[in-house]
C-alpha cells in the first residue's frame, strides 16, 4: 500500500516540477493543493503527510460514507429534506458544485455529523499523559496511555436526548419558528462529547479532505437518486481497528428524473 501511494505522490511531484520547468504560471495560494503547499515547506514532510492522508483516508472515508447512506435510506423523511436543500444549490443534474454551494448546505453537514454519532468510525481516542494527573480520583502517571471511549457516550441519553433516533436537526443552529427538533434540547451537552476527528494538534490531518469528499459524493448521489436499504440493520458495523461493515450493504438506487 505504501509503495503504491508513494508512486502516485512521486508522479504528482514530477508533474509539478515539469510544469515549473515549462514556465506554467504559478497558481494563486488559495488554489494550490495541500501537497504543493507542503512541498514549499519541506519535501520530506510533504511526502510523509501525503502518504498519511492517502493511506488513512481510504477505508475510513468509505465506511463513513456508507454509514451516512444507511442512515438516510432508513430515514426517508430526512433524505427528502436533505434532497430539498441540495436541489436549491444543484437545480440540475449537471449543475456545477461551487464553493458557494458548499456554504449553503448546513443540513448536509448536520446529516454527516449525526451519522458519525450513530456509527462512529472508531471507538475513541488514545493519548499519552504528558505529566502526572488525577482524573475522577484516579492517579494517572506520566507516560501512561489514556483511552477515551467516546463511542460509549454517543448513544447515552444523558448527553444526546433521543439518542437512538437519527436527528440531524440537533446539529443545526436554532432559528425562529423552527420545531423542537432543531431546539437546544436536542444538542449534545458538551462539545467534547463528539470528537470524530479527535481534538488539538494530533487531530485528524485529513479532516477537511474527508468532509469535502463525503459532502461532494453524498450531494451528487442524493441529488440524482432515491436511496433505499430494504434489509435489517442490526449490528451493521463491527469494530476492528476501525469500525467496518458487518452485513452486506446492498443499497437500491432509484433514478430521479428532474
Amino acid at each position: 500500500m505504501q509503495e503504491i501511494t508513494s508512486r502516485y505522490i512521486q508522479e504528482a511531484i514530477d508533474r509539478l516540477d515539469a510544469e515549473k520547468k515549462a514556465g506554467v504560471p504559478e497558481k494563486p495560494e488559495s488554489e494550490k493543493s495541500v501537497l504543493e503547499k507542503l512541498l514549499k515547506i519541506d519535501p520530506k514532510i510533504a511526502k510523509v503527510m501525503a502518504i498519511d492522508m492517502l493511506m488513512a483516508g481510504v477505508d475510513t472515508t468509505s465506511t463513513t460514507f456508507t454509514a451516512l447512506l444507511l442512515c438516510l435510506s432508513k430515514n426517508p423523511e430526512k433524505q427528502a429534506k436533505l434532497r430539498e436543500e441540495i436541489m436549491r444549490v444543484l437545480p440540475q443534474k449537471d449543475s456545477e458544485f461551487t464553493e458557494e454551494a458548499f456554504k449553503n448546505m448546513p443540513y448536509l453537514r448536520a446529516c454527516i455529523k449525526e451519522s458519525q454519532r450513530i456509527y462512529p468510525l472508531a471507538v475513541g481516542n488514545v493519548r499519552v499523559a504528558a505529566k502526572d494527573v488525577v482524573l475522577s480520583g484516579y492517579r494517572i502517571p506520566a507516560g501512561q496511555q489514556v483511552f477515551m471511549v467516546s463511542a460509549s457516550l454517543n448513544m447515552d441519553e444523558k448527553y444526546y436526548p433521543r439518542a437512538k433516533e437519527f436527528l440531524p436537526e440537533r446539529w443545526l443552529r436554532q432559528e425562529k419558528g423552527t420545531s423542537e427538533e432543531g431546539s437546544q434540547a436536542l444538542k449534545p451537552s458538551s462539545p467534547f462529547v463528539f470528537l470524530p476527528f479527535g481534538f488539538g494538534p494530533r487531530s485528524c490531518i485529513g479532516r477537511r479532505i474527508v468532509e469535502m469528499e463525503i459532502e461532494l459524493g453524498i450531494a451528487r448521489l442524493i441529488r440524482n437518486f432515491q436511496v433505499e436499504f430494504n434489509h435489517p440493520t442490526e449490528n451493521a458495523f463491527r469494530s476492528l481497528q476501525i469500525n467496518v461493515p458487518n452485513i452486506p450493504l446492498t443499497f437500491k438506487f432509484i433514478d430521479i428524473e428532474n
